[in-house]
């Protein structure tokens, strides 16, 4: 059986299934792709399709929008279709039923090296968890979330300037190769897939609205963690002058300071320094409420009583 002889129907939504979808198309067959159907957002209610649609045109490639995934005319679709695998990157659950529909059943990519940090969130939590390295995992999907056998792995370091934008594209890179490989390797019985050793299970739960507040009483480590968690989305906040304001880059400064947490006690010229808990956060990209992103410099220009402010 030849490589495009392979029938895949792929299931994806963001950004970060692009690069596997990319990869996936240059070696197989892609018979569909499914994605979420195009949504109405913003004042003027303009429709915007998913990334993974938008790419998917370009590329001319079949495209199924579906919202339930138990729908019998969306099923009897896949059923006729009689693809030989499924590829799932950043999409929903599939139910069980959808699972037997493919000959050789369905891999999944997931952003962590499984069994630690299960769940819709691992990058971010990684991130949180001061994680000095990460990686990527395609296994065979279960009924239960990330639960199947390991096909690969691969490990990806985290510096100390990634943020989730970052961390995620490297993540999907890496992982358009990864899943390639796997589909390779497991069609041609080169690949035992192995269980996951459930004692080392970690989860990585969805995030919660309340951890996007910061809180100055914690370490500037850990807030700085938590800057670069939630970059360059949907971003950290705290408060200054009853206003809402997001940071969206920062650095971590050690140093040893006697003031309240939240109280600016260094101006340069395209950055701040906020005494933290525990040592000092250096911001330099903010957002205030109602208004874009800006560069630190942008935004001290219009406080000129910033030096005696605090935040939070």
């Amino acid at each position: 059986m030849s490589n495009k002889s392979i029938k895949i129907i792929f299931f994806g939504n963001t950004e970060f299934s692009n690069p596997v979808l990319l990869k996936c198309n240059e070696s197989y067959n892609i018979a569909s792709v499914v994605t979420n159907p195009s949504k109405k957002m913003g004042r003027g209610q303009k429709l915007f399709d998913t990334p993974v649609k938008i790419l998917s045109n370009d590329h001319n490639l079949k495209v199924i929008e579906c919202d339930n995934l138990l729908d019998k005319e969306f099923v009897k679709k896949l059923e006729d279709i009689k693809p030989d695998l499924f590829v799932v990157v950043a999409y929903k659950i599939l139910p069980k039923s959808l699972l037997s529909i493919p000959k050789f059943g369905a891999i999944n990519l997931h952003s962590s090296l499984l069994p630690k940090y299960r769940g819709a969130a691992p990058i971010q939590r990684a991130i949180l968890n001061h994680e000095k390295i990460t990686g990527i995992s395609t296994f065979l999907i279960e009924p239960k979330v990330d639960t199947g056998k390991i096909l690969e792995q691969a490990e990806c370091d985290i510096n100390e300037y990634d943020n989730y934008g970052s961390l995620s594209e490297k993540l999907s890179n890496i992982g358009a190769d990864l899943v390639v490989s796997s589909i390779e390797k497991y069609l041609n019985d080169k690949i035992e897939p192995y269980l996951q050793d459930e004692s080392l299970v970690t989860l990585a739960p969805k995030i919660l609205k309340e951890e996007f507040l910061i809180d100055l009483n914690k370490s500037a480590s850990d807030i700085h963690a938590q800057v670069r968690a939630f970059s360059p989305y949907p971003g950290a906040y705290t408060f200054l002058n009853g206003k809402r304001i997001k940071f969206f880059q920062s650095e971590l400064i050690n140093n040893q300071h006697s003031q309240e947490p939240g109280c600016v006690n260094n101006i340069i010229g395209d950055s701040f320094d906020i005494a933290c808990g525990i040592g000092s956060l250096r911001v330099s990209k903010v957002q205030i409420e109602g208004k874009k992103i800006m560069l630190v410099k942008d935004f001290i220009l219009g406080m000129p009583t910033l030096k005696n402010s605090r935040f939070g």
